[in-house]
C-alpha cells in the first residue's frame, strides 16, 4: 500500500508542487491580509457563531436553508462550513476565511481533473492547474482582498 502511494506521489510530484503553491498563496497570512474582515465576512462569522451557540441565525431562524443578511440572502454551505472552522479555530479572521481558501485550493485540483477529462493530456492539465493556482483573481477573491 505504501509502495503504491509512493509511486503515485512520484508520478504526480508536479501536481503536488502546484497544490503546495496554491495552498501557500491562499493560506499564508490569511488572518492578516486584508487587515480586517469585510461586511460579508462579518455576516458569515456572526451567523456561524449564532448557529454554533444557539442553532439559530441572527434572525432567530433555526438551521436556515437561506440566510438573510444585510439586505441580501446568502447560501448556507459557506456559513455552515464557517461553523465548523469556527468551532475548530475559534471565531476569528482565519476561521472565517479558511473555507474560502480551501475552496480555492480545491478548484486547482478540480481544474486538473476537468482538463485531463477534456484533453486527455497530463501536461495541459498540469499547466491549467498551475495557472489556476497563481491566477490573481482567484487568489484575491478567495482571500477576500
Amino acid at each position: 500500500m505504501q509502495k503504491r502511494l509512493t509511486e503515485i506521489l512520484k508520478e504526480n510530484i508536479i501536481l503536488v508542487a502546484v497544490l503546495i503553491l496554491a495552498g501557500f498563496l491562499r493560506l499564508y497570512a490569511l488572518h492578516l491580509n486584508p487587515p480586517s474582515l469585510n461586511w460579508d465576512e462579518v455576516s458569515h462569522g456572526y451567523n456561524a457563531f449564532s448557529i454554533l451557540k444557539t442553532g439559530k441565525d441572527e434572525w432567530g431562524v433555526a438551521l436556515p436553508v437561506i440566510f438573510r443578511a444585510f439586505g441580501d440572502y446568502k447560501l448556507p454551505f459557506y456559513i455552515y462550513s464557517v461553523v465548523l472552522s469556527g468551532a475548530l479555530f475559534g471565531f476569528n479572521e482565519f476561521a472565517v476565511r479558511l473555507p474560502s481558501a480551501l475552496s480555492g485550493i480545491s478548484i486547482v485540483i478540480l481544474t486538473y481533473f476537468i482538463t485531463i477529462e477534456l484533453f486527455k493530456d497530463k501536461r495541459k492539465a498540469l499547466l491549467a492547474a498551475f495557472l489556476m493556482a497563481i491566477e490573481l483573481g482567484d487568489v484575491s477573491f478567495k482571500r477576500g482582498i
